[in-house]
């Protein structure tokens, strides 16, 4: 039975050693031959405006300004980040090849729970990885997930490798967000969803029956095994800090379970926010961020990305008065947006919104007027990141680095890129260098543990393939 998010494997060899011979590798789409093309292959430039757009009636021209929701722009971070991830979703895999003796071994045995006597295999050691990317609100982390992954299919079906008996779904990556509230039971159910919208499965109707969050979580570890998951994302990690007791610290030992015991690469992506749940817990940042992390920073007035990033939006201007993009405009453009990548592009769609019908130009009246008018509810969190004051940025959690999270990523051995330094030994942004240290500290956790189901009937109903791909049924 073929879905809307299956599509049939076809192999390629990747041309990498230790990748050659294992089908979900193989399965995926071909790899970007330079470092160069990872980064060109993440934009979107929809079609520009001409001339004859920009004469069109008020209500028309309105109506497209929509577009500029759709271009993205490649940040120079967005390379490594894309890099890190064509990585770990793929090293995932590596230890996991359904082909081999040990990973038959490992699915029995996380499938039956050691119910028929076959235990974890010993010598399998986890390939899979974890990144993490931070960045203040509205500078395009998920954006960047999100043109990631559209390279990728959702769901692989196998049929047969090269003669040999193969067959199994593939699900290659899923994302997950962190709710509001932080329960590891809405994170569980929001995976079964995701599953069922994918395979047209029921587990969660099974994972409601379960009336104890340890079997749910259990089962969350079996599903993903027998689904063959590549990737999890998880998206708004910083809404840890919302959690309840424990929570927070459970949700990230299962997190470093499923990079660990079950070979799932996982990329977490959060604000600055977050930094009290991971100073709690160094050993889970450590597995969380155990492939690097990607810092996503505003733009500075004066940088030529700031400029790229001008030019490329101006080329989408609707206004009848479409002028030669020049420093003023740019330098009240950053006043107005403090080089944060949503407010900036926010700003100009309001502009012009404001000047069709009207003067008909965006110059440096027009984003001031915005400001002052549609934008006023976010002047606060602009003024403070252009005052860089820590006074000001500690109104604001998801705006702040703190210095006890730089300490953790030197204790990770984390540093910023030579080029980004300026010949300093702190990692922290320098936007941000004069923090003090007088953050509150997040509270420990105690550890959970884990129920055990008694039977693997309880788990899979044959609608997904079972804990072993090479089966014949």
């Amino acid at each position: 039975m073929k879905w809307e998010n299956v599509i049939s494997a076809k192999y390629t060899e990747t041309g990498v050693q230790r990748f050659n011979g294992n089908p979900f590798i193989e399965a995926m789409p071909s790899l970007a031959t330079t470092k160069a093309a990872f980064l060109t292959g993440l934009s979107h430039y929809p079609p520009k405006p001409t001339a004859k757009t920009r004469k069109a009636n008020e209500i028309v021209r309105l109506m497209e300004l929509s577009t500029l929701n759709d271009v993205v722009f490649p940040f120079p971070e967005y390379q490594k980040a894309a890099l890190a991830m064509a990585t770990i979703m793929r090293d995932a895999y590596v230890s996991r090849n359904p082909l081999t003796v040990i990973d038959r071994q490992r699915r029995h045995a996380l499938a039956l729970n050691g119910a028929d006597g076959l235990p974890f295999p010993e010598n399998w050691k986890s390939s899979a990885k974890g990144h993490f990317i931070m960045a203040v609100s509205g500078m395009g982390k998920t954006t960047f997930a999100n043109a990631f992954l559209l390279r990728y299919p959702p769901v692989i079906s196998h049929d047969g490798y090269n003669g040999q008996h193969l067959k199994c779904h593939q699900i290659v990556y899923m994302v997950l967000r962190v709710p509001h509230d932080a329960t590891l039971k809405s994170l569980c159910m929001q995976f079964f969803e995701n599953v069922d919208s994918l395979l047209q499965t029921n587990y969660v109707r099974q994972a409601r029956s379960l009336r104890n969050i340890a079997p749910m979580v259990q089962l969350m570890g079996q599903v993903a095994t027998a689904v063959s998951l590549g990737l999890l994302v998880i998206d708004e990690l910083q809404n840890l800090r919302n959690a309840r007791g424990g929570d927070a610290h459970f949700v990230l030992n299962l997190f470093s379970e499923i990079i660990e015991r079950l070979g799932i690469s996982l990329l977490a992506i959060a604000t600055p926010a977050v930094q009290p749940v991971f100073e709690g817990s160094v050993r889970n940042a450590r597995k969380i961020a155990s492939y690097g992390e990607t810092v996503l920073k505003p733009m500075k007035k004066n940088d030529q990305v700031w400029r790229d990033f001008c030019e490329t939006y101006w080329d989408y201007s609707f206004v009848k008065k479409k002028e030669p993009l020049r420093d003023d405009v740019m330098d009240a453009w950053h006043k107005v947006s403090a080089g944060n990548t949503a407010f900036a592009a926010l700003a100009f769609m309001l502009a012009q919104r404001n000047e069709i019908g009207g003067r008909e130009v965006v110059d440096e009246i027009a984003f001031l007027r915005t400001a002052a008018t549609d934008m006023a509810f976010l002047q606060p969190a602009i003024s403070a990141l252009n005052s860089r004051n820590p006074n000001k940025l500690r109104a604001f959690d998801d705006l702040l680095w703190s210095p006890q999270y730089t300490a953790l990523r030197k204790a990770m051995g984390a540093v910023e890129p030579a080029h980004d330094r300026k010949g300093r030994d702190n990692p922290i942004l320098d936007e941000f260098d004069d923090m003090s240290n007088e953050l509150p500290k997040a509270t420990r956790r105690r550890n959970g543990t884990h129920a055990t189901l008694k039977k693997a009937d309880d788990i899979f109903d044959g609608t997904l393939p079972s804990e072993d791909p090479l089966a014949r049924q």
